[in-house]
């Protein structure tokens, strides 16, 4: 914008941060408003924390700021990968049936055999089915309930990196939502009292760029855990 100086006009630069891709190198631009914020980069999908208006340093651009002195990371001092440098995969989550259906994976793994010893049981010799069928009721149940699981295990997965959350869903289709760490707002943990006992339960993440929760996922595995892991990326 021009400034009046002793009667001449002139123009001071935009003031710009300007830094280099933690995964691909590539320079990126980005306006003074948006420092200290964890921005994607547009050419690979890297998420890079940018520089706070006090750091020092220039890296080649007018009116840039080179990188910040690292701040304290939590999440090294807790034995994780860090806050900042490429993105990498601190955990993958993926629900779980059994701790959350426990009766009716229990009823299901002994109603099969239950049955078959009954009609063994009950039965008259001569009426008696083959040894081999009553040995097939079992496993067409113990197999059913491995495949529902399975299934309820591979619908979704909940995978953290050390600068974002991602939630996704489906098979045939997907759909995905993540939320960045640092725009997290609030994290819910819901748990009935038998959910407790189990470390299993209900999780919900909300950023605070929207209303309501953004990311869901039910029958998460030590969920209180998963929570300690985000809220060590997460802005103080």
């Amino acid at each position: 914008m021009p400034r009046a100086s002793g009667g001449h006009r002139t123009y001071l630069s935009p003031v710009v941060i300007t830094i280099r891709c933690d995964r691909c190198e590539k320079r990126l631009t980005f306006d003074d408003s948006f420092a200290g914020e964890k921005v994607e980069c547009p050419h690979c999908g890297d998420v890079n924390r940018l520089p706070t208006p006090d750091a020092q340093g220039d890296i080649g651009a007018p009116g840039s700021r080179g990188p910040a002195a690292p701040a304290a990371d939590r999440a090294s001092a807790a034995g994780l990968p860090p806050d900042d440098g490429p993105e990498v995969r601190v955990l993958l989550v993926r629900p779980s049936l059994l701790r959350s259906k426990p009766i009716v994976s229990a009823i299901l793994a002994i109603l099969p055999l239950g049955v078959s010893i009954l009609l063994y049981a009950t039965l008259p010799a001569d009426a008696r089915a083959p040894g081999w069928l009553l040995t097939a009721i079992p496993a067409a149940g113990w197999t059913t309930l491995g495949v529902w699981a399975l299934l309820v295990r591979l619908s979704s997965s909940l995978e953290i990196t050390n600068k974002r959350t991602v939630l996704r869903e489906g098979f045939l289709s997907r759909s995905s939502s993540e939320v960045l760490h640092d725009h997290v707002r609030n994290i819910e943990v819901s748990q009935s009292f038998a959910d407790r006992c189990l470390r299993v339960g209900r999780m919900g993440i909300s950023s605070s760029g929207q209303d309501g929760i953004e990311v869901e996922m039910s029958r998460v595995p030590n969920p209180r855990r998963v929570r300690e892991i985000i809220d060590l990326y997460r802005p103080l």
